[in-house]
Formats: structure tokens, sequence, C-alpha cells
């Protein structure tokens, strides 16, 4: 079996004949052929890996890694530079592997040593049929050519030279990447754990600074992302995971920062960028229910004081709650908390300016607090002394409503007191 390897540690179409005919004439069980065949590979196999992890080790790891690892101290002239190698086993570390680790796997194919294994059955239209899994009788974990380590980093930098290769060549190496690893004597769990890995990275920094530059991702975007899908062999569904989970990232660092200085605007944008993404802000961003009820207060308030929303134009304030998808029921309570601490924080500023004898600096405050009379009934919760209320309803009541509803001002003067405490007993 080993003469008819020859150098290149394959054997050709030509000599199998002769071996299946030598086999029957010397009276060898095919289970035993079987096995030799197996330790004759092994014997090619091993120093082809050996040869792989050397190199591996020599240039990527440092002068002193790499005497950690052999538990010898290693000379400089054992890197290819003379000096202690550069570089680290991550995303976009150089490597010159790619050729021995096709040879390898060539080796491997060309010599039939998988083996297809029938491990159950699935229904395809109506009927029962047999679903095989790839075995590898020989791997170089098993074969004690490396160890898990090592196998793990050799196919980490081999999904990472398959991503970044170009033309015929990705595709020579993407077709190889799950026969590589189930040769090295990964499960396929460990193999799509790792490919995840290098998926998260690459997708998250395309999608931060695709979306730092535009905002969202567009078309061209999500066409580019599904070929790193195929590059990396990953399914529809771990695509989606990773972009979700990219895409929850930048958010969750915006709205980080958003939190620190916010503004009425900036959570505005954030929130309809959310939106336009179709991304629930809890479910599919992460943001706490405690941050969306800080949002949705910050963005209300400046609204609120403004007068932006009234009790008669409240629908900006359905805008912020749908957009938050927040609990209509929580939104009413923080409302009206809200309410109440703003009508105590203007009846309090109002109670200053008239200490102070300033009573013109009190119409608008006058005015803020009617506002938010209206959105309660009047029932503001204030304890206001019974001389400063009525200097308070006098204020109001000289005001110049010349032009308005002569019924909504009265409306507004019984809200004022019923906000007051004013009786009119």
């Amino acid at each position: 079996i080993l003469e008819s390897m020859g150098s290149t540690g394959v054997i050709r179409p030509e000599f199998r004949k002769g071996l299946a005919e030598l086999r029957l004439r010397l009276g060898v069980r095919e289970e035993d052929t079987k096995e030799l065949f197996l330790e004759a590979v092994e014997e090619k196999f091993i120093p082809m890996v050996e040869w792989i992890n050397s190199e591996m080790e020599r240039t990527q790891l440092s002068q002193k890694q790499l005497s950690e690892r052999r538990g010898k101290d290693m000379g400089e002239d054992v890197f290819q530079s003379g000096k202690s190698a550069e570089g680290t086993l991550g995303l976009g570390a150089e490597v010159n592997i790619m050729g021995d680790i096709i040879n390898l796997v060539d080796f491997y194919t060309e010599n039939d040593i998988a083996e297809e294994k029938e491990v159950g059955t699935k229904e395809v239209e109506g009927e029962e049929v047999p679903v095989f899994e790839t075995s590898y009788p020989i791997t170089a974990i098993g074969c004690g050519a490396l160890d898990q380590e090592m196998a793990e980093y050799l196919y980490r930098q081999f999904v990472v030279g398959a991503f970044t290769a170009q033309g015929d060549q990705a595709g020579r190496y993407e077709g190889a990447r799950a026969a590589f690893g189930g040769i090295l004597g990964l499960t396929s769990e460990k193999m799509e754990d790792i490919n995840d890995n290098i998926g998260s990275a690459v997708y998250d920094n395309f999608v931060s600074r695709s979306m730092a530059s535009k905002g969202a991702l567009d078309q061209q975007d999500m066409m580019f992302l599904a070929n790193i899908q195929t590059k990396l062999g990953l399914s529809t569904e771990q695509g989606e995971k990773l972009l979700l989970q990219s895409q929850k990232k930048v958010l969750s660092e915006e709205i980080n920062a958003i939190m620190d200085d916010s503004t009425p605007e900036k959570l505005k944008a954030f929130r309809e960028k959310c939106n336009v993404m179709g991304m629930d802000l809890a479910e599919d961003v992460g943001i706490s229910s405690h941050r969306l009820v800080r949002m949705f207060e910050s963005e209300i308030t400046p609204a609120l004081k403004s007068g932006e929303i009234t009790a008669e134009n409240s629908e900006y304030l359905t805008e912020i709650q749908e957009s938050l998808n927040m609990n209509p029921d929580e939104c009413e309570t923080v409302f009206e908390n809200t309410v109440l601490r703003l009508s105590k924080q203007a009846m309090d500023l109002i109670n200053s300016e008239i200490m102070r004898g300033r009573d013109e600096n009190t119409v608008d405050l006058i005015k803020e607090l009617v506002r938010y009379a209206a959105f309660m009934d009047g029932d503001l919760e204030l304890s206001v002394e019974e001389a400063t209320a009525r200097k308070v309803f006098n204020i109001y009541e000289a005001f110049d409503f010349s032009g308005q509803d002569p019924e909504v001002v009265e409306q507004n003067q019984e809200l004022l007191k019923a906000a007051l405490g004013i009786s009119d007993s």
C-alpha cells in the first residue's frame, strides 16, 4: 500500500485494481485490508499534519510562546525572519500554510479515507430517507499529531484565510473548510462555534462602520453581508442572528452615549431609527424597562413645559408611547407623575416670584400650571396657602383673554381654582 502511494501519498486509480487483486491472492479479509490501509495512511498523514503544525507555530508564535509550547528553549534561527515571530493567532493574522492544508485535504479526499455513515432517517415528501454523516477514521487529534487547542487555531486560521482570499482560490478554500475541520478531529458543533465567532467579529466591524457613516444598512450592505455569510458557511438563520447581534451592539452603544447627554431631538432620532430598522427597543436592542421609562420621561418633559403636548393635542404623546412600544398603562402612570412633578416645580417658582414682588414673572408659569391642570381635571395634588392661591388666581384673572373662547377661559379658571384649592363658598 505504501509503495502504491508513491511520493504524492495518493493511490492512483490504476493501482487500486492491482491492490484488490493482491488482496484476493493473499486471502486477506476486507476488514484487515482496511485496517492495513488506514495504518499506511496514518504513516503518511502524521508527518503532513506535523509539518503544518510546525509552520503554524513558527510563523505565528513568538520565540517565548514557542519555547513554552515545546518545553525547551528555541534559538532565534528557528524563525523564518531570523528574529522573533510577529503576529497573533487572531483574525487577519498572516499564514503561509494554506497550500499545505489543501494538499492535506486532497490527500484525504483522493484516497477516499472519509466514510459516509447512516445516522438516522428523515421524512422527505412523505417518505423516510436515510441521513448520512461524514466520518473521519483518522484525525489529527485522534492520532496525537495535534492537541485540541492547536487544531482549533488551525481551523480558525484556515477559515480566515478562505474569507480573505479572492477568486477561484477562495472557492477552493471554502469548499475544503468542512473537510479540513473533520480531518483535524473537530466536531461540527466546534466548527460552527468557531465560524460564529469569526462571523461575529466581521459582522460587528462592518455593521458598526456602515451605521456610523449612513445611520442604517442599505441594500448594498445587505448584499455584502450575504456574501460574508456564504464565505463563512453560515446558514441564513445564523447570518440573521449575527446581524441582529451586531445591530443590537451598535444601537446599545449609541443609546448609552445619548443617555449621558440626552436631548429630545437625540431620543426621537434614535427611536425613529430603531423603528425604521424594525428593531424593538426592548426585545431587539435590549433596552431595560427602567431606561425606556427614562427615555419616555426625558422626551415628554420639555414638550409638556413648552406646550407642545396639551390636553387637546396628545398625539405626540401617543406617538412616543407606540414608538418605544411601552405598555399604555405604564406610560399613563409615568405621564401623570411627570405632570404632578412639573406642577409642583411651577408652583414653587410662582411662590418664589410672588415673594420677591415680581408678579409679572409668573404669567408664563401660571399658564403652564393651567395646562397641567387640564390633564388632571385640576387635581395636581398641590398644597398652597389660601392667600397665595387667591393672589395667583387674581393674577390669572387679570390676563388679557381677548380673542379667546369665553367658555374655554371659564373652564381654565375653574381648573386653576381646583388646582390651587380655591372653593367658591
